[in-house]
């Protein structure tokens, strides 16, 4: 169907900035090639069972209407299909300020190109637009020719792209004194057009066709689709350390993160010649579910016995300050009642008691 070769190289560079060896310069290059996924060229076998679209017709009084009927037949793959890639540049700076201590800085930057997707290479449409509930007018592309013309493509469709940019500062204290301690603070941002980017709030971002994909095929699932894509989380805190108490054998570990929520926007089911249409109304990024802060706590002890050997006692604290973040949306349709409303959230406080056991001597 296709074949592709390609070359990925790699490059990086370490650099002693001071004589003392505690600051060290940190560079890297490299270029990383998507596989050919058997997923995103399956749905063109011809085993495939054909997937027929059908709406309500008031005349008959049931789904009788045909939207499309799509199967191998109007499925085809580019022969001259490219191999989707990453580049990606960092570059950082490492310091040791004292016996055990150090900080780190660095940037990364990364852009992709020649995502996989789908494009209508047979349907014609012609602009139109569409009044709202609320007043607003929207701009659609409405079929002007048969749904049996329909052609879906896999191919590399023009402008799906990606565009990260990373800073990332960062901290450790070795274990020393009796405690530990690592935190790290990044700050970013991804925009691009890719398959996942028409998912709702909480989807998951993926590059590839993998599975059902058919985003893409209608021409309106591009409009405001490019913007931020589903897991951009410009703020991400992590503070993580443990601490042993004198004279009791507690040992007492705490782990503390913060994300941004993940971005999503307001959509409008429009009704068109080829079907009832999911379109965008505003660039992903728009809305964004809540931030989320989560700190998980263990308290343990070490008990060494002749009998069974070592053996730790475990309480573990998840979500101490029973963050109630929601994590998934009803709809975002904004005409449904149940527009923005929470359906999922982050796991409530719980607490958990274990032992482990280590069987004979070190």
């Amino acid at each position: 169907m296709f074949a592709w070769n390609v070359v990925s190289p790699r490059l990086g560079v370490t650099a002693k900035l001071t004589t003392d060896g505690r600051t060290v310069l940190r560079a890297s290059y490299g270029r990383f090639h998507q596989g050919i996924l058997t997923a995103e060229i399956s749905p063109i076998h011809p085993g495939v069972t054909p997937t027929t679209t059908t709406e309500f017709d008031p005349a008959t009084g049931g789904y009788t209407r045909l939207i499309s009927v799509v199967n191998s037949n109007n499925l085809q793959v580019d022969r001259g299909m490219r191999s989707p890639l990453t580049d990606e540049y960092s570059i950082g700076v490492d310091r040791e300020l004292g016996r055990g201590f150090s900080v780190a800085l660095a940037y990364i930057y990364k852009t992709g190109r020649d995502y996989v997707g789908w494009t209508d290479i047979g349907g014609r449409y012609k602009e139109e637009t569409r009044t709202m509930p609320d007043g607003r007018i929207v701009p659609v592309l409405a079929l002007a020719n048969s749904t049996a013309d329909r052609r879906f493509l896999v191919t590399n469709p023009p402008g799906w792209s990606l565009r990260y940019n990373g800073l990332v500062m960062a901290f450790e204290k070795r274990q020393s004194n009796r405690w530990q301690a690592f935190g790290s603070y990044t700050f970013s941002r991804v925009v691009g057009l890719q398959a996942a980017s028409g998912t709702n709030a909480a989807g998951a971002q993926s590059s590839t066709l993998a599975g059902d994909v058919i985003y893409g095929r209608d021409p309106n699932d591009l409009t405001n689709a490019r913007g931020r894509l589903p897991n951009d989380r410009p703020h991400m805190f992590r503070l993580m350390g443990t601490v042993e108490m004198p004279r009791t054998g507690l040992r007492v570990a705490a782990n503390m993160q913060y994300f941004s929520g993940k971005p999503w926007a307001a959509t409008a089911q429009i009704i068109l010649p080829q079907g009832d249409q999911r379109v965008f109304l505003e660039p992903r990024g728009a809305r964004r579910l809540s931030s989320q802060s989560l700190l998980d706590l263990r308290v343990s002890r070490t008990v060494v016995t002749r009998e069974l050997g070592r053996v730790e006692l475990l309480l573990d604290v998840l979500n101490v300050l029973n963050n109630k973040a929601e994590e998934g949306l009803a709809t975002d349709n904004l005409y449904s009642p149940n527009f923005g409303r929470p359906t999922v959230f982050t796991d409530p406080r719980r607490a958990m008691a274990g032992v482990r056991l280590q069987l004979g001597r070190e």
